[in-house]
């Protein structure tokens, strides 16, 4: 093992990423951001990071630079590829002043790789298969690209694809159970919320935050969709902090809805499946983002029956039985149009719950008396008809997205009571 769960003494790490793509704006930097959360409940901090282009000497200087400094951990991704883009081996191999040796039997699994697609192994990926002598291979289960890792001093130096699938599973699956010590660190938690204003939240947790100052420290992390408030131990304090997340997560209810990494989607989700319950979407504004962000959630067919993304009137009054009557009335963006909605795809599929969403997302649209950014959700069950209200963000993006959470949260809510 090489990590330490004391806090007193938090590690650090420095994250190199590689590709002109990046330095160009083409593709966005999302490896170091994903190795930086992933480290805290390690008791690793990311101090610093720095994105550099497919050049050979930058990786040389970059590496090095950050060796001399003594990082207790390097995360090195990019630059790993069959062709040219195999720089970052060629540049570590410089700096270790060390060989490259086949690994046969990475060779063999890939040609059986290619093998199992119908296909021949160009000879170019040979060159994958080659090790550095002086550095411990890292299996890649999602690609083609070992991963290195090498000790100098205190300092380990991991070097891994740039694709964020190989790069995750790999520091997932092979570096943080070999390399690092997770055991029993528990410095930093995340209570999600939903609903609510950060001021309100201020509000109920100011006794705890006064009397357990010298325990742990939160900090308010708003975004459009919630609240996260984050816990982290304050350096002198030994105990662990299950028992004070568990007491604050209480007082947060009914807006705390999920630790660390759950989404609102997945606790749902999870609640659906208990209780053996089904749903149905019937949507419009939201252009089907509600029945996406169920039915990414593994096993989803077991509660989620299906949508209609019911955005013209003709097809409001087709597939879910809002009548032509109704929207001359009161007009599409309505709270009667979005219970009609709700109950109609209730209805159609036989689901317990049927969810209706109708508004205006913009950027045009909008009138003196329904603005863009208005926005009515339904939720119908067998025994309620719930219809809200809402003014969101007038930007077509976080509305849909603020729109989604929002029915996702009042469905929630129904089954959490």
């Amino acid at each position: 093992m090489y990590g330490n769960g004391n806090f007193n003494n938090m590690l650090n790490a420095y994250c190199i990423t590689i590709g002109d793509e990046l330095l160009q704006g083409f593709t966005i930097d999302t490896n170091s951001a994903w190795i930086a959360q992933t480290l805290i409940p390690c008791n690793i901090e990311l101090k610093q990071k720095i994105t550099i282009g497919d050049n050979i000497e930058d990786i040389k200087s970059s590496i090095e630079s950050a060796i001399s400094r003594q990082y207790d951990y390097i995360f090195v991704t990019g630059g790993l590829g069959p062709t040219h883009d195999d720089i970052t081996k060629e540049a570590v191999k410089q700096i270790f002043d060390t060989e490259y040796v086949l690994d046969k039997d990475y060779l063999n699994d890939l040609e059986k790789k290619f093998h199992k697609r119908g296909l021949k192994m160009p000879a170019n990926n040979k060159s994958q298969a080659m090790i550095l002598d002086k550095a411990d291979s890292i299996p890649n289960q999602n690609g083609t690209a070992l991963g290195m890792r090498f000790v100098n001093g205190k300092s380990q130096l991991f070097v891994m694809p740039g694709v964020p699938r190989e790069m995750k599973t790999m520091v997932e699956k092979e570096i943080i159970p070999k390399y690092i010590n997770c055991e029993n660190v528990n410095n930093i938690t995340t209570i999600k919320t939903t609903g609510v204003f950060e001021s309100k939240l201020a509000e109920i947790l100011n006794e705890d935050i006064r009397d357990l100052k010298d325990t742990c420290s939160f900090a308010f992390l708003p975004h459009y969709t919630g609240v996260s408030i984050r816990l982290k131990k304050c350096e002198n304090y030994n105990g662990r902090l299950d028992t004070i997340v568990n007491s604050v997560f209480s007082k947060l209810s009914p807006f705390a809805y999920g630790i660390n990494e759950d989404t609102l989607s997945e606790v749902v989700s999870k609640k659906l499946i208990q209780q053996k319950m089904t749903i149905a979407t019937a949507e419009s504004c939201t252009g089907g983002l509600i029945a996406k962000m169920f039915t990414d959630i593994p096993g989803s067919s077991s509660f989620f029956l299906g949508g209609v993304v019911s955005y013209s009137n003709e097809l409001k009054q087709s597939m879910v039985n809002v009548s032509e009557e109704l929207i001359e009335s009161h007009g599409a963006v309505s709270e009667q149009v979005a219970i009609a909605m709700a109950m109609g795809i209730r209805e159609n599929t036989g689901a317990n719950i049927g969810i209706g969403t109708t508004g205006i997302s913009g950027p045009s649209g909008g009138t003196a008396e329904k603005p863009i950014g208005l926005v009515y959700i339904s939720v119908v069950t067998p025994t309620q008809e719930i219809v809200k209200k809402f003014n969101m963000i007038p930007s077509r993006k976080e509305h849909r997205e603020m729109t989604a959470n929002t029915a996702i949260n009042m469905v929630r809510k129904i089954i959490h009571e």
